[in-house]
């Protein structure tokens, strides 16, 4: 039972076929669901929101997928944790089975993420004790936390942009690459676009300040968010303008 899921078990190999035939289903899943969004009955944004937590859930309880990224994460985390410089020293430096589950290309590659990333990182590493699965499942949560954000930002954003709230669910909270790589991956990238359509929604209403400081946090997070820092001012200007 020991070689039961290396590499190149029969174990292994069944369970990559049944990931990818799975991917595939989902994939169609979702393009068929498409044909009904632009029907003319298109289904609820509530009928949506069931349907993506459907999908969802089965990736909850799994091991990370299709990335090793997620420790990472949690190796940074215990890093900071230890107060060791993560912007000078890949996890490597951190040494231990936590290191070792880090994918070689990024064991000498210092943190490229913000401090409010790094933050909840540590937070998880710390609670779970570098305990694998339970760190998994306290990103993946948090990475949850940022996906149902992202989603109950969307429609908000459609309506006010003049779009259907329910293509905007079926192509930014529905499409496989969101439930593969942010819940099943439990990426960072989740926060980030939480924090982002959080700050869009408040620019967008009255609330553009408040706009800049969530948007600016979903910088701190990863820097790319920073980005609508541009949307956020745009807006602004225009408000005083309108005044």
């Amino acid at each position: 039972m020991g070689d039961a899921l290396t590499p190149d078990s029969g174990r292994a190999a069944l369970g990559l076929i049944s990931t990818y035939f799975g991917l595939v289903l989902l994939v169609a899943a979702w393009w068929l669901l498409g044909r009904e969004v632009r029907g003319p009955r298109p289904p609820s944004p509530r009928s949506l929101l069931l349907t993506l937590a459907t999908w969802a859930a089965p990736l909850l309880p799994g091991p990370p997928l299709f990335s090793r990224d997620v420790y990472s994460y949690l190796a940074q985390g215990a890093m900071v944790h230890a107060r060791i410089d993560v912007y000078t020293h890949g996890p490597i430096r951190l040494g231990g089975p936590l290191a070792a589950e880090v994918a070689p290309v990024w064991q000498h590659t210092p943190t490229p993420y913000g401090p409010v990333s790094l933050a909840f990182e540590s937070a998880v590493a710390h609670a779970s004790r570098a305990e694998l699965s339970l760190g998994v499942i306290g990103l993946r949560l948090i990475a949850l936390l940022g996906v149902a954000v992202m989603v109950l930002a969307l429609p908000v954003l459609a309506r006010r942009c003049g779009t259907d709230p329910s293509a905007a669910l079926w192509l930014g909270a529905l499409n496989p690459l969101l439930l593969l790589h942010l819940v099943g991956g439990a990426h960072n990238d989740a926060v980030m676009l939480g924090l982002l359509g959080a700050g869009l929604v408040a620019a967008t209403g009255r609330w553009p300040a408040c706009g800049a400081v969530l948007v600016t946090l979903a910088a701190l997070v990863k820097a790319p968010a920073a980005l609508g820092l541009l949307a956020v001012a745009t807006l602004w200007a225009r408000r005083v303008e309108g005044r």
